[in-house]
């Protein structure tokens, strides 16, 4: 079975260090079709690199492979579910646009998709925090970490969270990744952003809607 895989690791900041492994990504039947650069740090850069691969049960092989380059760390590797191309996030603010009431929930289907996450949470931002809309996969009772009320991303146990306040409606936004790699200061900026708009373009109506 064929699959889209999200890669981020970091490789030296020097000529020829992505080569290495673009080399290993085509012996093990990899085709690149995304690279992003989301940092430049101390000599080495973190790529995040959207690979298709024909063959699944190639992708053992693959992690071993780029886990054996030497100044190559393999920060995570991940199943995309968003393609190379598409306008993920313009195409969920057109949908709130459309039905403004219906924003959290559509927030909350969305957002895992569109940041390689498991599942979302909207919730409110009294103490304890009620769950006011979920992505369809959410557990039904999740233990969260302490979240401050800013956007931040924290790690609790094996899990990574990154959370953000939806404007002043109250509420905020949750997605929650399980496994590396933790999320990013610019997929923190991402979910932000989301947020912010989502609450400019919905106003007064962002409210949940309860699903049938």
């Amino acid at each position: 079975m064929s699959m889209l895989l999200r890669l981020r690791l970091w490789v030296a900041d020097r000529p020829g260090a992505l080569g290495q492994v673009t080399r290993e990504l085509g012996a093990c039947g990899a085709d690149i079709v995304q690279v992003n650069v989301l940092s430049r740090e101390q000599g080495r850069a973190l790529d995040e690199i959207t690979v298709f691969m024909p063959e699944e049960h190639r992708r053992p092989a693959l992690e071993a492979a780029l886990r054996g380059l030497g100044g190559v760390t393999l920060e995570g590797m991940r199943p995309s579910g968003e393609v190379p191309g598409a306008f993920p996030d313009l195409d969920l603010l057109g949908r709130i646009a459309a039905d403004p009431r219906a924003a959290l929930n559509l927030l909350a289907d969305a957002l895992p998709r569109i940041l390689g996450a498991d599942w979302a949470l909207v919730l409110s931002q009294e103490p304890g925090g009620a769950v006011v809309a979920r992505s369809w996969d959410a557990p039904a009772e999740p233990v969260l970490p302490d979240l401050p009320p800013r956007a931040s991303a924290v790690t609790f146990g094996s899990a990574h969270y990154a959370s953000a306040p939806v404007g002043a409606s109250g509420v905020r936004v949750l997605v929650c990744r399980l496994g590396d790699p933790n999320f990013h200061r610019f997929e923190v900026l991402r979910l932000t952003r989301l947020a912010e708009v989502t609450s400019a373009v919905a106003g007064a109506r962002l409210m949940p809607r309860a699903r049938a």
